[in-house]
């Protein structure tokens, strides 16, 4: 041990001897061959000079110095070898100067870089500057782009970066209108007990100007403000354009002070600190000139849509003004505090009360103007405070009134889910909270034909469930606008649905072969697994194996495997068979679920190929993937068993004609009991690495699941979950996951473990893509949704649209070359999509991720 620590020692004495220091003039080319770079004093580059730092450069600050740059900076790492200026000392908590840029004329690159501890990481001293894939991480301000007293302030192009963990601004934009913020993830700023924004734009003079483009970022989970606009002057020289953005999870969405400009097609949404009735607006306007336009944003989730004071007047729609950006067309509803009152805009603080702010043509929670009005505190609440003009508005969809009771004898059962199953897909359209044994009246926004099932699990998790017309043949119901559906009582029952179907869907070409899904779901909701099948020959083999449609998580039963077969028949008829898996063990320890234990051969043709045996009192146990389910045989006593016929579906179609690979194909089966172990282990790696299995639906014994790595414990989850995820381990180490069924006593490892390698890679950047969505919110019947992309550096992507649930809606494949499409508001089977927020997701395949929020109203 002495001998490995000094080894140890050593190794760092070395790297600290071969350490190049550096202060004073530098130019040139700093180069990874002389890592690392020591900043023992500030560095300055001289006028008319460049300092090329190539990708893989480390640079540590070895105290309170700066980099300051007379003449310019390129540093251009790559995704796979980046640029890294850090603090070098031990003490992470003392910061350094970081890097600041003078040159008023010639532009400074960086790209690919970490940037870290900085008081700013990087300060743009009215210098051109593009910043582009970098990973700004526990600066004091991530960057200030600075342009106080200049008549034609530098352009700065802040572009795709990840910014994170500023003690106070994320970006600081002291006076340059020519700054553009574009495609930035911007989170966890604002560490302070100070109010600094995520993004903060200011004027501190009559003649300064500050009109920057924000657009198209993620601006989340922030300490303080979102977005803070503050002209401290009240000059009106703020007038930004913010547009596109994600707004969410702050304590203040957007905050405009003295400050004005158009903000479109932005969401805003879920902005409060939880039980803090001090936060939560969505969009805070304060000041007498304070005059923004806001058009076809979506304001909802937080605890007030609007707060406006001191005179504010912002312009939220007015359709008499003809102006381009007074349309309105915004959607402010469901913001709902802590104390469940419902606030859509609230005034406060007006010392002009003769003031009347327009927000017409906008969606509100209701339609009618009583109960428009009980969502806004303005005259009509307090003389003091102005009018809120509202009308005309924007009807929200007319409901349909779903009415009924659901009636439990369990005690420990007091509330279930109501779901509506879209009878097309199997995908949950609307699920609700509803209290057993008291009547209920739902309103319901859809028009699309659904089962009606309601579904629990006791304090033992049992499960409970109901369905409009029957666990075993439930009613599929067109629901009617403007029409109450009384469905009675739904009696809950813990012997849950016992078929299931199989749907053959439409080919695609997985993995080189022609090969069609197969589906599986459980009663009346969407498959659960898809197995795609080819033909070859007499066989149906596997040609991959995932647990939706998009085969983002992959099972392990080997491509290849042949799953069905061919034979004819005695008669003649062309049949098709389910291949096998089968064990023998002795009756007095076959249960449902136990461990197998003997011989494991394959079902082949209807026939069982054992070794002899005669002695009396067993069982043969029968596995069918299909089914998901073990099926038992009890051969009589002291039978000799040799190409024992074992019964198991057999689907007999004409062949060619009715194939079991004909798109179309649906066949309902009843299992003969339910999965007792979960089932389809597989995986999914985005942004992290998630698990996926099947649970299991009853008769099992189980308490829990166990997820391992290499055999070390990483969760115990209970049995009602069915996914977990785990950052990605870049450690280039071999894992080899594995999930256990466990009743307290016994694991049951019924599931193939996963192995998996994982490459250390470099620090996170935003993914380097363009994804821009517009209109947004947008209206179907008028207008498509246009999505503009670029994955130039990928070779193929997908665009998905997800429900609020996560259920997927639309999908399509990505034309690379076209960098632009349009959806129409239906889903894949051509329906209307229902009103409301939906998120739109583009993964390429080299596993670059980027998600939208969207609006739709109809």
């Amino acid at each position: 041990m002495k001998q490995i620590l000094f080894v140890f020692f050593f190794v760092i004495a070395f790297i600290s001897m071969n350490a190049i220091q550096v202060s004073g003039s530098q130019s040139g080319e700093w180069t990874p061959d002389n890592n690392p770079y020591q900043i023992i004093g500030d560095v300055t580059v001289p006028a008319t000079t460049t300092l090329t730092v190539l990708p893989g450069v480390i640079v540590q600050a070895m105290g309170n110095y700066q980099i300051i740059a007379q003449g310019n900076i390129i540093a251009n790492g790559t995704e796979q070898d980046s640029i890294k200026f850090v603090s070098g000392l031990l003490d992470q908590t003392i910061i350094w100067k970081g890097i600041r840029l003078e040159n008023t004329t010639v532009t400074s690159l960086f790209s690919y870089c970490k940037i870290e501890l900085g008081q700013y990481g990087i300060n743009s001293i009215n210098s051109p500057v593009s910043i582009a894939y970098c990973h700004f991480n526990k600066n004091q301000k991530g960057i200030q782009a600075y342009g106080i007293g200049a008549a034609i302030p530098a352009n700065v192009l802040i572009n795709h970066n990840l910014i994170e963990y500023s003690q106070h601004n994320g970006i600081l934009v002291a006076q340059n209108s020519n700054t553009s913020i574009l495609n930035n993830d911007i989170c966890h700023n604002g560490l302070t007990a100070q109010y600094y924004g995520a993004i903060q734009l200011s004027n501190q003079s009559a003649g300064g100007s500050n009109n920057a483009e924000i657009a198209f970022n993620h601006i989340h989970d922030n300490h303080k403000q979102g977005i803070i606009a503050w002209d401290i002057v009240s000059a009106n020289a703020i007038q930004p354009e913010v547009y596109n953005n994600l707004i969410e999870n702050n304590l203040t969405g957007i905050y405009f002070r003295h400050a004005s400009g158009y903000l479109h097609h932005n969401t805003v949404i879920n902005n409060f600190i939880p039980g803090d009735m001090n936060s939560g607006a969505g969009i805070m306007v304060s000041g007498n000139t304070a005059q923004p336009y806001f058009e076809n944003n979506t304001i909802t989730g937080n605890y007030t849509g609007f707060y406006l004071t001191e005179n504010a007047k912002p312009i939220l729609g007015d359709l008499s003004s003809n102006h381009a950006w007074a349309q309105g067309e915004n959607q402010i509803a469901n913001n709902i505090d802590a104390n469940s009152v419902m606030h859509s805009i609230v005034c406060y603080q007006y010392t002009a009360p003769t003031f009347t702010v327009k927000a017409e043509n906008n969606l509100w929670d209701y339609n009618s103007a009583a109960q428009i009005d009980s969502t806004i505190t303005d005259f009509n609440d307090n003389p003091a405070f102005p009018t809120i003009d509202y009308a005309p508005w924007i009807n929200n969809p007319v409901p349909i009134y779903l009415a009924g009771t659901i009636i439990s004898n369990n005690p420990q059962l007091t509330s279930v889910s109501l779901q509506l199953v879209s009878v097309q897909t199997g995908t949950i359209i609307n699920e609700w909270t509803i209290q057993c044994n008291v009547p209920f009246q739902q309103p319901v926004y859809h028009d699309s034909l659904v089962y009606i099932v309601a579904t629990g699990t006791d304090l033992s998790q049992v499960q409970y469930m109901a369905a409009y017309g029957g666990l075993q043949n439930p009613t599929a119901t067109q629901m009617v606008a403007d029409v109450q559906l009384y469905i009675g009582e739904l009696i809950l029952s813990n012997e849950l649905p016992n078929w299931s179907l199989m749907k053959i869907g439409t080919p695609q070409t997985i993995n080189g072969h022609f090969s069609y899904p197969l589906s599986k779901g459980w009663f009346v909701y969407a498959p659960t697994v898809y197995y795609w099948l080819f033909r070859d020959g007499d066989f149906l083999r596997v040609s991959q194996i995932a647990t939706n449609f998009n085969n983002d998580y992959q099972s392990f039963m080997p491509l290849n495997t042949p799953v069905w077969r061919r034979i004819d028949t005695a008669d003649s008829v062309v049949a098709w068979i389910q291949m096998t898996t089968f064990t023998m063990s002795d009756h007095s320890t076959v249960e449902t679920g136990a461990a197998l234990t003997d011989s494991i051969t394959t079902f082949a043709n209807g026939q069982a190929s054992l070794y002899n045996r005669v002695d009396a009192g067993f069982q043969i146990q029968v596995y069918d993937h299909f089914l998901s389910q073990w099926m038992l045989y009890n051969p009589a006593p002291n039978h000799f068993i040799h190409d024992m016929e074992i019964e198991v579906p057999v689907t007999v179609e004409p062949d060619g004609t009715l194939f079991p690979l004909q798109t179309g194909n649906v066949w309902k089966i009843v299992n003969t009991q339910q999965n007792t172990v979960p089932t389809y282990f597989g995986y999914r790696i985005a942004d992290a690495l998630s698990f996926y299995w099947i649970a299991p639906r009853s008769g099992y014994n189980y308490t829990s699941y166990k997820l391992f790595d290499n055999g070390a414990l990483i969760t115990e989850l209970p049995l009602i979950e069915n996914s977990y995820t785990i950052p990605i381990p870049y450690d280039d180490m071999e894992h080899t996951y594995t999930l256990s069924a466990w009743d307290g006593t016994n694991n049951n490892y019924a599931l193939t473990p996963i192995v998996l390698a994982f490459t250390h890679t470099t620090d996170e950047y935003i993914t380097p893509q363009v994804f821009s969505v517009y209109p947004n919110p947008f209206n179907p019947t008028y207008a498509s949704l246009t999505v503009k992309y670029d994955i130039s550096k990928a070779t193929s992507a997908k665009l998905s649209v997800y429900n609020l649930k996560g259920q997927l809606v639309w999908k399509t494949e990505v034309d690379k070359k076209a960098n632009e499409l349009t959806w129409n508001g239906k889903d894949n089977q051509g329906r209307k999509c229902a009103s409301g927020l939906y998120q739109m997701q583009l993964i390429d395949n080299i596993g670059h991720k980027i998600n939208r929020k969207l609006m739709l109203i109809h």
